[in-house]
């Protein structure tokens, strides 16, 4: 999921965030710590909550913009 609009972010659950952070973070060659992975999953999966209540709370009908994390 590199680019794809904010419905492919919205969309993932938090199993599949997690393994967005693994996968994303060796991609950029920035590992997680260990000790660090599990707030910072949380954190993503939080900001995939803002960002599905922010698209709630904006015109329906106005395109969505690309995510790109």
């Amino acid at each position: 999921m590199s680019g794809g609009d904010l419905s492919a972010f919205q969309n993932l659950s938090d199993a599949k965030v997690a393994a967005y952070l693994d996968s994303r973070s060796a991609d950029l060659g920035l590992p997680v710590p260990e000790a660090c992975r599990d707030g910072v999953a949380e954190n993503l999966a939080l900001l995939r909550d803002q960002a599905a209540l922010f698209a709630g709370l904006t015109d329906p009908d106005a395109p969505i913009e690309t995510f790109a994390p």
